[in-house]
């Protein structure tokens, strides 16, 4: 691109992120687009502003804080490149759902709502510790994603935000938990969400005269939180004070205090140390129970623009795939997504070609499993990463059930380097030596073989329909004087 260029579809940046499609932000200074990371194969998020140079320091410096905070609640930042006309950061690209999206349909429990909270404090306790803001916190910019990980998006580390304003609006967002509404004392844009209720004074609802039920605690918590005459605690005291609160289902004290009419007033910090890190993000089943719910019959893949991302009021229309009539701007930000196919143990088997045994099926089921901890293996071979030079490859088919358009394949394996390609075709030949062999001989090249493939890699098949896809193996990376691999896991996206 030349310098005076607006970047388009099909752009290289850094010379290794290609730009697939613009997301969101066409009129704005920022701008969201899914890319493909050509180098490591992989789906990535581009966020970029424009201009870049000074006015883009806070965003550099949030994007390597980010990068560092080691904290599951917070997305992955891979990259962040200021090349002077415009600057972007680079980061993983998060299938699932926006807060917001739920929250829109149907609020959260308190005990769920409280343990969401939690997790995105540990990010914003990463942040602070790395000496940035967040500056930008509301049901927008915190995704629910497929794997049932609360995910907090880059943060916008604005001039002048402070660690207490984070606090205040992870207070904010505990109450639109609760009751689906936003309190305007915490300023926040597009959060895409009603007002809260206010009394005859302009006051903001106490959460438990909002919601039945409520316990007396969570509901003080709530508003100690969104009060500005309180001084809050910071976001990792938080946490730990949101977990403990989880444990007793918030009907008990956490300190010796009882008569304390503020929840923050009985909080005892001196049990928390400074050094102490964030807790480590709980994995809530209940979550992704919570976006299948609420979700219309696929899956949408929240990809946020930089510090302003909060997914579109017409999102289920993405999914269905109704035309809209509508362009992208910087609050439509959620796309429809290619659907992951849900496999079982019958829909899968090892492809092994003629090479004297065939005895390397057993325990295929583990890339299905979705635990990255289980897999299937090859035996080791020696003297080539061919196989030994004994048969072409290995693979593993995987019935689709019908002719399906494949979007893409994602494959996890356990070691880097082994030479992984995805073939195609309309008919099982049978599980036999001469059905595998058909195979090799008759199916199509539906993605070209990656060389030196990373362990995660995602195969991008383009929307070609097939009913069988086989990810199909022709090299070994080295392991113990021989050579093998283990697949991990394999995920199928069709469109």
């Amino acid at each position: 691109m030349s310098s005076a260029e607006v970047p388009s579809v099909g752009d290289l940046l850094a010379e290794r992120y290609r730009l697939e499609e613009h997301v969101g932000g066409a009129n704005g200074h920022r701008q969201l687009w899914r890319g493909v990371d050509v180098l490591l194969h992989r789906s990535v998020a581009v966020v970029l502003r424009s201009p870049g140079g000074e006015d883009a320091a806070p965003t550099m410096t949030a994007a390597v804080a980010a990068s560092r905070a080691h904290v599951d609640s917070m997305v992955d930042v891979y990259d962040a490149v200021d090349e002077g006309r415009f600057a972007y950061v680079v980061r993983e690209w998060v299938n699932g759902s926006s807060l917001r999206g739920v929250l829109e349909r149907q609020t959260l429990s308190s005990a769920h709502a409280i343990e969401l909270v939690a997790s995105v404090a540990d990010a914003v306790a990463a942040l602070h510790e790395g000496g940035v803001t967040h500056a930008d916190l509301h049901p927008g910019t915190i995704l629910l994603s497929e794997d049932d990980r609360v995910m907090v998006t880059e943060p916008r580390n604005e001039p002048g935000n402070t660690p207490v304003e984070d606090v205040r609006a992870l207070g904010a967002t505990l109450y639109a938990c609760l009751t689906g509404t936003w309190p305007r004392v915490v300023a926040a844009e597009n959060t895409g969400l009603p007002d809260a209720a206010t009394d005859e004074w302009g006051r903001v609802l106490d959460a438990g005269t909002v919601v039945a039920g409520l316990t007396p605690r969570i509901s003080q918590l709530t508003a100690d939180l969104l009060d500005h005459t309180q001084a809050p605690p910071s976001a990792a005291e938080l946490a730990v004070e949101l977990r403990r609160l989880a444990e007793t289902g918030g009907a008990e004290a956490v300190s010796v205090q009882p008569a304390a009419t503020s929840m923050l007033g009985s909080i005892n910090l001196a049990r928390f140390k400074a050094d102490t890190p964030p807790a480590g993000m709980k994995r809530l089943a209940v979550i992704a129970a919570v976006i299948a719910a609420v979700i219309f019959g696929g899956v949408v893949t929240s990809a946020l623009v930089f510090g302003d991302g909060d997914d579109p009021a017409d999102a289920a229309d993405q999914v269905t795939g109704a035309d809209t009539g509508t362009d992208a701007t910087e609050d439509d930000t959620e796309v429809a997504a290619p659907t992951e196919v849900e496999l079982d143990a019958d829909a899968i088997r090892v492809v092994d070609p003629p090479d004297g045994d065939r005895d390397q099926g057993e325990g295929v089921e583990a890339v299905i499993d979705g635990n990255a901890s289980t897999g299937w293996s090859t035996n080791t071979y020696y003297n080539d990463p061919g196989f030994g030079n004994l048969k072409p490859g290995m693979g593993i088919l995987i019935d689709l059930g019908e002719a399906r358009e494949v979007a893409s394949v994602r494959v996890q394996m356990t070691s880097a380097g082994a030479t992984v390609g995805l073939l195609s075709g309309d008919e099982d030949p049978g599980d036999s030596s001469e059905g595998d062999q058909a195979i090799v001989d008759d199916f199509a090249v539906l993605a070209e073989p990656v060389t030196d493939a990373d362990t995660n890699i995602e195969l991008q098949a383009g929307g070609e329909a097939a009913r069988y896809v086989v990810v199909w193996i022709t090299e070994l990376p080295e392991s113990n004087g021989g050579f093998k691999i283990t697949v991990s896991d394999i995920n199928v996206f069709v469109r």
